[in-house]
C-alpha cells in the first residue's frame, strides 16, 4: 500500500484513503445536484389547507390589512414574514412562497454541515447528506415542504442546535460570541411562531449558556424579543395577538380538539414518542444522542437533560405535521449520533461511501413510483371555482370561501371579502364572548362588502359541528341575496344572474346534442335563447359571449371565425384558432359593448369542431352560450351547463 506521509506531527494519509476522500467528494457534489432538483419538484407537490391559509393571511398582510385586528389567525406573527417578503416582491401562489422553506431547509443542512463539533470532511458529508435526504424524503409526508410554521420552527431549530446548542454542550470551546448572540436571537423567535414553543425556548437558553458568553446570550434574546415586537407591532395588533393567539388557543381551542394545556400536554407526548415506528427510531437517535453529549458532561448531565426534554416537549401538540419541528430537531442529532457510532466501524470511510451511494439512488426518482409520487399530486394551476369567480368578478372584486378552503383564493387570484377567509366554529364562539376589544364580524364584512361569488361547502367540522351550528348569520345572507349554482356549493349575487329560471332549474326534459361539425362550406349557427340578448329595449348590452365547443376528442387544426350580427352597425368578426379549444368547453370572446340579435360560426383554415345545443322536447333549441352583459350580470341558455 502505498504511503504519503507527512512532516511532523501530521496523520499519514494513503493512496487508498485519498481516493476514496476524493470518490466521496464527487458522490457529495452529485447529491447536491440531485437533491437541488428533487427539492425544485417539491415546489409544486401536494396543496393542502393550511399551508394555503398562511399564504391568505400573508397576501392580505402585504396588502395593508393587520394581522389580528383586521385578519383572523390564531398562529404567531412571525409565520407571515415570509410570505409578506415574497408578495412585497410579486403576487406568488403556493410555488412561490415555497422557495423561502427551500432555502431555509439549504441553510438547515450546510448548517449541520458546518456545525464546529465534526473535524473532517468526509464527516460533514454524511451527516449532512443524512439529514438532507431525510428532509427530501421523508418530511414531505407530514408536510414538511410546505410553508407553515411548524416547518420554519424546525428549521430554524436545526440551526439552533447545530451551530449551538449541541456545541455549547459537546465542545464549548468552538463558541464564538456572534454565534452565541445569532442563535440566541432565533431561539427568542420560537414563541412568536407558536406560544407552544416556549417550554423549548427557556429549556434551550439555559442548557446552551455558558457564564463566558451570559452577556451575548442576553443581548441576541433582547434582540430577537425586540425585532419580533416591531414586526408584530407594524403589521399587526398586540390587544389581537393576545386575543386570538393567546386567549383562543389556550381557552377555547380545548373545547373542540380536546387537548388540555396543562399536565395532559405532557402525557400526549409520551404517547406520541412510542406512536409508531419512525418515533421508535427517532427515540433510538436521541438516546443516543444523549449518551455521546452526557459523556461530556462532568458531573450531572443536567444540560443534556434540558435539552432532551425541550425536544420532547415538540410531541405536545400531538404526531403528524403537528410534531414535524420534533422530526427536523432530531435530524439535527444525527451529529452526535454519529460521533457514537463512527466509533464502533473500523472501516468508515467505506460505509460512507456506501451510505451516500444509497442516497443518490433514492433522491434520483429512478425506483419506480418515486418520480410518479410527485408529479401525479401537482399543485393544480385552476379549479372549477376559480373560472367561475373569473366570469363574474374582475381582479379588484373580493371573494369568500367557507368553511376552510383556502387555496380557492389562490387559484383564483382574489383576496377576502372578510377578515375571516375561513370560518370554523371556535371563530364564532369567540364572537359571543370578544376579549381586549378585538373583534372580527364576519357576517357584518360580507353583508357591506357584497362579494359577487361564495364558495360555502357547509364542512361539518370534524364531523362533530355542522355548519347551521357556527354559521347561522353568514347562512342567513347567503339564503336572502345569492343564487347557489345546481349540483355545486357556489353562490353568485342575485341581481347578477339574469333570467334566474335558466341558472337555478336543472331542465332535466332538455338534451344536449352537438351541432353538425363545422367545414368549409357549412357554417354554424348560434341559436340565441328567447330573451333578447343585448338589445337595446332589454336595457343592457352585450360585452362578452361565451360558446361551448366541441372538438370531438382531438386537436383540430387551422382557424375559424365568430360572426355577430348587431342590432344597428355593422357585423362583427372575430378569429380564433381551432387547436387552442377545449373539448366541452366555453370559450369566451370578449365583445365591443354593444346590441347584438344573432351570430355564427365560419371556417376560415380550418373545421372539424361543433357547438353544444340545448334541446327541448317540444323542438326548442338553443346554442350553449353565456352572456356576459356591461353590468355585471351573467346570462345562462336553459338545460347548458354553467362550466
Amino acid at each position: 500500500m502505498v504511503k504519503q506521509i507527512n512532516r511532523g506531527n501530521e496523520e499519514v494519509v494513503t493512496v487508498q484513503d485519498r481516493f476514496l476522500n476524493y470518490a466521496i467528494y464527487a458522490l457529495f457534489f452529485i447529491f447536491a445536484l440531485l437533491g437541488f432538483r428533487y427539492q425544485a419538484l417539491l415546489l409544486s407537490y401536494r396543496e393542502w389547507g393550511d399551508e394555503s391559509e398562511t399564504i391568505v393571511a400573508a397576501k392580505m398582510m402585504a396588502a395593508g390589512m393587520r394581522l389580528y385586528s383586521e385578519v383572523f389567525n390564531h398562529h404567531g406573527p412571525l409565520t407571515f414574514l415570509p410570505g409578506i417578503i415574497v408578495e412585497k416582491i410579486g403576487n406568488y401562489g403556493v410555488n412561490g412562497h415555497r422557495v423561502p422553506i427551500a432555502l431555509l431547509q439549504i441553510i438547515a443542512v450546510i448548517s449541520i454541515y458546518k456545525t464546529p463539533i465534526i473535524s473532517t470532511t468526509v464527516r460533514r458529508i454524511v451527516v449532512s447528506v443524512a439529514a438532507a435526504t431525510m428532509i427530501l424524503v421523508f418530511m414531505p409526508d407530514l408536510f414538511g415542504h410546505m410553508y407553515k410554521y411548524q416547518t420554519i420552527a424546525g428549521l430554524l431549530l436545526v440551526i439552533i442546535l447545530s451551530q449551538y446548542a449541541l456545541p455549547a454542550i459537546f465542545s464549548p470551546e468552538v463558541l464564538t460570541s456572534s454565534r452565541v448572540a445569532f442563535c440566541n436571537a432565533l431561539i427568542a423567535s420560537l414563541p412568536f411562531l407558536a406560544v407552544t414553543y416556549l417550554p423549548i425556548t427557556v429549556l434551550l437558553f439555559f442548557c446552551s449558556l455558558r457564564a463566558r458568553y451570559f452577556r451575548f446570550a442576553v443581548i441576541g434574546s433582547f434582540l430577537g424579543l425586540a425585532l419580533n415586537s416591531i414586526f408584530l407591532g407594524v403589521y399587526g395588533s398586540f390587544p389581537g395577538f393576545f386575543a386570538f393567539h393567546i386567549y383562543l388557543n389556550a381557552t377555547i381551542l380545548p373545547l373542540y380538539v380536546g387537548l388540555q394545556p396543562g399536565g395532559e400536554l405532557i402525557i400526549n407526548a409520551l404517547k406520541v414518542a412510542t406512536s409508531d415506528v419512525a418515533h421508535f427510531f427517532s427515540l433510538i437517535i436521541l438516546f443516543l444522542s444523549a449518551a455521546v453529549l452526557a459523556v461530556k458532561e462532568k458531573g450531572l448531565p443536567w444540560r443534556t437533560l434540558l435539552l432532551v426534554a425541550g425536544i420532547c416537549s415538540l410531541l405536545m401538540r400531538g404526531a403528524g405535521f403537528q410534531g414535524m419541528p420534533y422530526f427536523y430537531s432530531v435530524f439535527a442529532l444525527f451529529i452526535p449520533a454519529f460521533i457514537g457510532i463512527e466509533t464502533l466501524l473500523s472501516q468508515s470511510k467505506y460505509v460512507a461511501m456506501g451510505f451516500v451511494l444509497l442516497s443518490i439512488l433514492k433522491i434520483s426518482l429512478l425506483i419506480p413510483g418515486d418520480k410518479q409520487k410527485i408529479l401525479s399530486q401537482t399543485i393544480p394551476n385552476e379549479t372549477e371555482f376559480s373560472r367561475f369567480v373569473q366570469e363574474f368578478t374582475t381582479k379588484d372584486d373580493r371573494i369568500i370561501a367557507f368553511s376552510f378552503q383556502n387555496f380557492q383564493y389562490l387559484a383564483s387570484n382574489r383576496l377576502p371579502a372578510s377578515g375571516h377567509f375561513f370560518y370554523l366554529p371556535w371563530q364564532e364562539k369567540y364572537n359571543k364572548n370578544p376579549k381586549f376589544g378585538v373583534v372580527i364580524d364576519a357576517c357584518e364584512q360580507i353583508r357591506e362588502s357584497k362579494p359577487k361569488v361564495m364558495l360555502i361547502d357547509k364542512w361539518m367540522v370534524w364531523d362533530r359541528y355542522s355548519w347551521d351550528s357556527y354559521a347561522g348569520c353568514v347562512q342567513g345572507l347567503v339564503d336572502d341575496n345569492y343564487f347557489q349554482v345546481p349540483g355545486r356549493p357556489y353562490y353568485v349575487r342575485k341581481d347578477l344572474v339574469d333570467r334566474s329560471e335558466d341558472f337555478l332549474k336543472d331542465y332535466p326534459d332538455r338534451k344536449m346534442i352537438p351541432s353538425l361539425p363545422l367545414d368549409k362550406e357549412d357554417s354554424i349557427s348560434l341559436r340565441f335563447s328567447e330573451a333578447p340578448q343585448g338589445r337595446e329595449s332589454y336595457g343592457k348590452k352585450l360585452v362578452g359571449l361565451g360558446v361551448m365547443f366541441g372538438t370531438h376528442v382531438r386537436v383540430n387544426p387551422g382557424t375559424a371565425g365568430l360572426l355577430l350580427r348587431r342590432a344597428n352597425g355593422p357585423d362583427l368578426k372575430l378569429d380564433f384558432s381551432l387547436p387552442e379549444l377545449v373539448d366541452n368547453s366555453y370559450k369566451k370572446f370578449d365583445l365591443p359593448e354593444d346590441s347584438y340579435v344573432s351570430g355564427e360560426i365560419v371556417s376560415l383554415t380550418g373545421g372539424g369542431i361543433s357547438v353544444w345545443r340545448s334541446h327541448s322536447e317540444d323542438g326548442e333549441v338553443s346554442t350553449c352560450l353565456k352572456y356576459f352583459y356591461s353590468d355585471g350580470s351573467r346570462g345562462f341558455t336553459p338545460g347548458c351547463p354553467v362550466f
